[in-house]
Formats: structure tokens, sequence, C-alpha cells
């Protein structure tokens, strides 16, 4: 009597789909006369497509194991190596100053292009001398002001009616006085090289709009003053 096969169950999970799976792909070898391979030729690598296809471009760095794939370690491909390295930007040097160096080495304007709105010895009541003491550049609130040569800082803070203020003791032993600035950026006793910049210009203290109040003082006090265009002309300083 021929022994009939052991009844298949059906799982309600796995349905009857599954079933018919297997029991086609048991049929189907016998049917074409394809003998089963040997229980112990497994193939190394699951024949997926997607699998084949990032093997075919990775080669060797994918390894296959429990339906994944990883990558192992290895040189990488050709295309991901050529790939460019990105560079920071470089940072770019801030714009120079137009320190406007007078004719004679070593002398700057001390607000370089700004024009004169209004010159020594006028009269003005105002001053305790009786007449303005320096020149006024016209300048707006902010404009860089430098050190007209090589000096030591002499006064660096507040001066009164001059508002914040700068003295620098000269090489020729004279004096420029910076008034009416909004910002300090040195100190007393500081030595500045011919150029540098020594704050901002403003309206600080008794000033009627932003200017620069400059004075050329041959004694550091009130009052011991040239006029300070011919003395900045005598180093073609052009103003």
């Amino acid at each position: 009597m021929a022994l009939l096969p052991d009844p298949v169950w059906i799982s309600p999970r796995t349905g009857w789909g599954a079933a018919l799976t297997v029991g086609v792909g048991a049929l189907l070898p016998a049917a074409l006369g394809v003998a089963h391979p040997p229980a112990t030729a497994v193939p190394s690598r699951a024949p997926r497509l997607a699998q084949d296809a990032v093997l075919a471009r990775f080669g060797e760095r994918v390894a296959v194991g429990r339906g994944r794939l990883r990558l192992a370690p290895g040189p990488l491909p050709v295309a991901v190596a050529a790939w460019p390295v990105p560079v920071a930007a470089p940072t770019l040097p801030e714009p120079p100053v137009d320190t406007g160096p007078c004719g004679e080495a070593g002398w700057f304007s001390p607000a370089p292009g700004a024009a004169i709105s209004q010159v020594f010895g006028v009269p003005d009541a105002e001053y305790a001398a009786g007449y303005h003491t320096g020149v006024d550049f016209a300048v707006f609130t902010g404009t860089p002001l430098l050190a007209v040569a090589d000096a030591v800082v002499e006064v660096a803070g507040w001066g009164g009616a001059y508002g914040n203020w700068i003295v620098l003791r000269l090489p020729d032993g004279h004096f420029a006085l910076y008034a009416h600035m909004s910002r300090l950026d040195v100190h007393t006793g500081d030595h500045v090289p011919a150029g540098r910049r020594l704050g901002l210009s403003g309206e600080s203290g008794n000033a009627r709009g932003p200017h620069l109040h400059f004075e050329i003082r041959t004694e550091n006090r009130y009052g011991a003053v040239i006029d300070p265009l011919p003395y900045l002309r005598a180093h073609q300083c052009h103003l």
C-alpha cells in the first residue's frame, strides 16, 4: 500500500499562499528532472538583485551576513576618493585705512581727506583764550583719527570742555591735541607709531556737532598753541 504523505497543516498566520509556495517549490525540480543540490553546497551570496548591484559597485568591501549588507574595511571607491576635500574660505584682511601720509616720512594727517571747517585764531568768546585755539576737521562720528607722528601718549581721558581727548608728545617737543572724540583706543603712557589709529571722532564735551578739534601746542598747557596748518604743511602734509 502506498503511504500517504503526512498531512500539511495550514496555519492561519501563513495562509494558503505560503503552503502553495512550499508545495510548488518541492514538486517543480522533480518535474523538470533537476536534482537537488547537496546539503553542503550553500551559496556564498544570496541571489538578491539589490545585493548584486551593491556588490558590483563596491566589490569585496561588502560582506553579506544574515541577509544584510555591511561595508567591510578597505580602500574607498575611486569616485569617492576623487571627491574634493572642502576647504574653509580664507579670512580676508580688513581693508587698510587710507592713512594719507605726508610728503615727509613718518608724518600723517590726523584725519586724512577731511575738510577744514574752522581755522585757527578766529575770535570766539566761548574760549577762555578769546579765539579758536586749533583747527576743526569736518568728520562724522566714528571717523578714525591717526597719530600725526611717532609719539608718546601724554594724556588720554576726559578733558572737560574738550570731551574725550588725547594729547601726544611729538618727537620735536611739540604736543598734538585731539578733542571731542567718541572713543579712545590708547592709554596714557603708550608709545604710538606714526599713522596709528588713536580712536574715533565724535562730539563729546562742548561741541556743536561731530568734528575733530586739533591743536599743536609748544607746551602741554592751555593757550600755548600755534597754528596747526603751517606746522603740518612744514612736514609736507597736504591739507
